[in-house]
């Protein structure tokens, strides 16, 4: 399988601008954020919790979760999905299990978790 990737300078480029417009862009294709994209989006937003805020309205727009891949450690990672607004628990771990081979395909085998489990 075939997954598209964005680069982007952080410093000429807006984190921010970037992410909402792949989201548009994306189709049905799921739009992950790496760790280091999500560092830019916090440098560039001004903390956490505004990048949170930030990927929250992109999900809400688009119709779709987006995944932030945080990694864990030399040879792991972990996905976070946030789910636009409105999405109950049960239809994002839906969504998160009918894209579980995807992922798997970007970053290795995954096991779908809630977040009581992290």
């Amino acid at each position: 399988m075939k997954i598209p990737t964005v680069t982007l300078g952080a410093a000429r480029v807006s984190t921010a601008k970037s992410i909402a417009a792949l989201a548009r862009a994306a189709g049905r294709t799921p739009v992950v954020v790496t760790g280091r994209a999500y560092g830019d989006l916090v440098d560039e937003l001004g903390g956490d919790d505004a990048a949170a805020r930030h990927l929250g309205r992109v999900a809400t727009n688009s119709g779709r979760p987006i995944c932030v891949n945080f990694e864990t450690g030399p040879d792991s990672s972990q996905t976070v999905f946030v789910s636009p607004r409105g999405w109950s628990s049960d239809r994002l771990r839906g969504w998160a299990a009918g894209r579980h081979a995807e992922v798997e395909a970007m970053f290795g085998p995954a096991t779908v978790r809630s977040m009581e489990h992290l």
